[in-house]
């Protein structure tokens, strides 16, 4: 989606969507204030822009450059139409245990991975577009908790190591009915795969 300029508001402190609510962001684009947040590179210590609680919903929102640490989840969040022109660190993190939807909506240019899996999950992953980074989902290394990846209907090129990558033999992946091309090994280290209608372009 186009932003025009005037519609960029610079966050100055991570946003806290609280348990139960929504934050329709109506097509803007939201930016870090490199000096409070974070400057978007590979440092660990940067905050996030937004910030999810439990049941919260996160929908309409453009992430601009410098995207700081991207979105943080804590428990069950939908993530719906959120474009990522820029990953940052990471384009989102979840943080604590939960199922996270995400739906709609684009994430590109990164250098290391687009998202980052700390705490045993769901993470699914509907419609998206993923593009131009190391790998689109990384579980936290040496970590040995379970954590379900679903994937459908999305768009994943240009991943210069994988798709997901995970330490933990009991993590899995389901990917149905999704394009990709240049994706590096694909799967690395994910020893319980299920794919149907993927087509590789």
């Amino acid at each position: 989606m186009e932003v025009p300029p005037s519609d960029t508001i610079t966050v100055n402190e991570t946003i806290v969507v609280e348990a139960g609510e929504t934050f329709d962001g109506q097509g803007r684009r939201y930016v870090a204030n490199p000096d409070t947040i974070g400057d978007g590179g590979q440092s660990e210590s940067q905050d996030s822009i937004f910030k999810l609680e439990d049941g919260a919903t996160l929908k309409n929102v453009v992430i601009g450059d410098p995207a700081a640490d991207g979105v943080h989840t804590y428990g069950d969040v939908l993530v719906q139409n959120v474009v990522w022109e820029d990953i940052g660190e990471d384009a989102l993190t979840i943080k604590d245990e939960g199922h996270v939807t995400l739906r709609g909506g684009m994430a590109q240019n990164g250098s290391d991975k687009v998202f980052q899996v700390n705490a045993p999950s769901t993470f699914e992953i509907v419609n998206f577009t993923a593009r131009n980074a190391g790998k689109m989902i990384r579980q936290n290394g040496g970590s040995t908790f379970k954590t379900s990846i679903i994937i459908d209907g999305s768009v994943i090129t240009d991943m210069n190591e994988a798709i997901f990558r995970t330490d933990s033999d009991s993590s899995e992946v389901t990917m149905t009915n999704t394009r990709y091309s240049d994706v590096g090994r694909k799967w690395y280290n994910v020893e319980n795969v299920s794919e149907s209608g993927n087509y590789e372009f």
